[in-house]
């Protein structure tokens, strides 16, 4: 099952060819310079076809950016996106066509550790938590084979709208979900989208979850196939870099959107800057901006009533990290890997400076109301409860502490208003398909626009090089 769904299966300009720019030229806009907007600039620039990209923020990278000696002499810490999956190609063409080195957790040093599942003071294996959901796997399946293959607003039947209207939290109730199991749920799930479980769909769930148990630990997956196998070694802003050199100087930031509207053929946009005001034309516009953010912007255009119910209600996580420095990584030599889930008050975490030739970090990943509330807090001081508290499940953790810490702040940035994307009740088969969907031509990207890795810097890149195809098609 997946929120997938073919380009013809989504919105269309009444006339296309009207809205077609062939020109030798066309000018096109792209608006942000995150993954997805560089990644869109820089397969028009394969095409031969330029485009300037205008970014709100002092630097570019998005969502993607990488602290490096801010918790040790030689430490990377990933503030966005942290982590790539085997399956992630179009990111992963990037790395190699760059050639730049990979983190790869399952390295052979690797193999032998195992994540912690920590609850009420206690340890649970891998086997031990397939056993426990082995009855809940068995009825979970009834309902997803119930589901459709591809559920989106343009397809989907019955059974798909009534599943995707309940609430993560409403379908644990209706499954029988109890005891520390639950709890195991519910903070991975909370943390993985961002959200509570009352503000999400239960097939954000039902579709990642692995629900084959019945081969012991090597079966279960709490996010099915998404392995987080990678890393790029020096930070994962070097990928943005690198997009952004081939770019030379057709990136202009400090330039924040104001308005986008229909001029003549093409599109007339207002940006706001330092020392006043700049007006451009385009035949082409690509949107690579969350929602969240394009939601602030005047869009005075002929939007389809999904196209703009999608802008506006698409939820959004509040997924932060709160990340601390330590002179060693103490749960090694107690045969674990750093992953974590748990009941404490940090809900999940992991080893930051995994494989890292020096020095070692631990991201506490904080979900839903917690994670919303990490803006409010003082990280010192919050970094000294959840070590205390981590120390039951790691021993010697909280005298490994250096003194040093790092918080986000992705709620409150106002070039994000959140973490990454993800489906409210009822928003699979109202609005999946929409967000991608061009009008006219006018395109959009990033990682909510992405059918299958929504929520992940591969969604971004795909989005970007699919906006990128669109224009070069056009183009002719």
């Amino acid at each position: 099952m997946s929120a997938a769904s073919s380009t013809q299966d989504v919105a269309r300009d009444p006339d296309p060819a009207s809205r077609t720019a062939r020109h030798a030229r066309p000018r096109v806009a792209i608006v942000g310079a995150g993954l997805a907007g560089l990644s869109a600039a820089w397969s028009l620039e394969q095409a031969g076809i330029e485009a300037v990209v205008y970014e709100a923020s002092s630097r570019v990278g998005g969502r993607v950016e990488s602290l490096v000696d801010r918790l040790g002499t030689g430490l990377v810490t990933e503030l966005g996106g942290e982590f790539i999956d085997s399956t992630h190609a179009d990111l992963l063409g990037l790395v190699e066509a760059f050639d730049l080195p990979l983190i790869d957790t399952e390295a052979t040093s690797e193999l032998t550790l195992t994540p912690s599942y920590y609850f009420a003071g206690a340890h649970y294996s891998e086997a031990q938590v397939a056993s426990e959901f082995a009855g809940l796997a068995a009825r979970m399946r009834i309902d997803v084979d119930t589901l459709s293959p591809v559920i989106s607003a343009f397809r989907h039947a019955p059974a798909d709208v009534r599943l995707d209207r309940m609430s993560i939290a409403d379908y644990l109730d209706h499954a029988g979900a109890s005891g520390w199991l639950r709890r195991l749920l519910e903070v991975a799930y909370t943390t993985e989208y961002g959200s509570e479980l009352g503000e999400q769909s239960c097939l954000n769930m039902l579709s990642m979850l692995s629900l084959d148990a019945s081969d012991g630990d090597e079966a279960f997956s709490v996010f099915g196939g998404s392995d987080e196998r990678f890393k790029v070694r020096g930070g994962n802003e070097r990928i943005v870099r690198e997009l952004a050199a081939r770019l030379h100087d057709r990136i202009e930031l400090a330039c924040r959107l104001v308005s986008v509207r229909e001029h003549g053929a093409g599109y007339r946009l207002n940006f706001d800057r330092e020392h006043g005001g700049k007006e451009i034309d385009a035949d082409f516009v690509v949107l690579a901006i969350p929602f969240t953010v394009l939601r602030e912007v005047e869009l005075p255009l002929s939007l389809p009533p999904s196209k703009r119910l999608a802008i506006d209600t698409l939820g959004y996580g509040s997924g932060e990290k709160l990340v601390v420095g330590l002179s060693a990584p103490v749960w090694r030599d107690q045969g674990r890997d750093g992953g974590a889930y748990s009941d404490l008050a940090f809900q999940t975490g992991w080893d930051s400076g995994r494989m890292q030739a020096t020095g070692s970090a631990y991201a506490f990943f904080l979900g839903g109301a917690t994670g919303a509330r990490l803006t409010a807090s003082d990280p010192a001081a919050l970094a000294g409860r959840y070590l205390r508290e981590a120390d039951a499940m790691f021993p010697g953790i909280e005298a490994a502490y250096t003194g040093l810490s790092v918080a986000t702040q992705w709620r409150a940035n106002p070039f994000s208003r959140g973490s990454y994307s993800n489906f409210k009740p009822g928003q699979w088969t109202t609005l999946a398909g929409w967000e991608g969907a061009p009008v006219g031509n006018l395109l959009f990207a990033g990682e909510h626009c992405s059918l299958e890795f929504q929520g992940f810097m591969n969604g971004a890149v795909e989005s970007g090089r699919r906006a990128a195809e669109t224009i070069v098609a056009r183009v002719g």
